[in-house]
C-alpha cells in the first residue's frame, strides 16, 4: 500500500507540473520527487513517534537533495546523467567508478560509484554513490537501485 501511495504522489506531481518548462519548475519538480522518495524511505524506519520524525527528516533531506541536483543540471543533463548511471550499474563492478561529463558544459561532471551488490526480495539491487560537480559546487548522494521485471535499473532511494 505504501508503494502505491508513493507512486500516486509522484505521478500526481508529474501530471500537475508536466506543462512547466522553466528551470524553476524543474527545481520544484526535483524537490517534490526528492521529498516523496525521502518521506517513503523515512517512513520505513522506526515506529510510532520515531517513524513520524524519520518521515519528516527523510522528506526534508529528499527535497533539499532533489533541488540541489536540479540547480546544477538542466533537464537534458539529468537525462544524460541518468543514462550514465544505468550504464555504470550494468557494466562496472563494485568500487569501480565511471565519470560523466555534460555535453554542453565540460565544467559540469559526475562520478558514479557502485558500492554494494545484493539481492532483495528476489531482485538484483545495488547501492551506489553519485557525485555531481559544477565548478566549486557539488552534490553527493548515496542511492539504491533494483532491477525491474524487464531487467532495467530503477532508482528506489536517493
Amino acid at each position: 500500500m505504501k508503494r502505491f501511495n508513493l507512486l500516486t504522489v509522484i505521478l500526481l506531481t508529474l501530471s500537475l507540473t508536466s506543462s512547466c518548462e522553466t528551470n524553476d519548475d524543474s527545481k520544484l519538480i526535483g524537490g517534490l520527487i526528492g521529498a516523496a522518495v525521502g518521506a517513503y524511505v523515512g517512513s520505513e524506519i522506526g515506529s510510532g513517534v520515531g517513524k513520524s520524525i524519520t518521515t519528516i527528516i527523510g522528506s526534508t533531506l529528499g527535497y533539499y537533495l532533489g533541488t540541489k541536483i536540479a540547480n546544477i543540471l538542466n533537464e537534458d543533463e539529468q537525462k544524460s546523467f541518468n543514462e550514465s548511471i544505468e550504464k555504470t550499474l550494468n557494466e562496472h563492478d563494485d568500487q569501480n567508478s565511471s565519470q560523466w561529463i555534460s555535453e554542453n558544459n565540460p565544467n559540469k561532471r559526475g562520478i558514479i560509484t557502485p558500492l554494494k551488490s545484493y539481492s532483495q526480495n528476489n531482485k538484483d539491487c545495488r547501492d551506489f554513490k553519485k557525485v555531481i560537480l559544477n565548478n566549486k559546487e557539488s552534490v553527493e548522494e548515496i542511492s539504491k537501485a533494483c532491477r525491474d521485471i524487464n531487467g532495467n535499473w530503477q532508482v528506489i532511494e536517493g
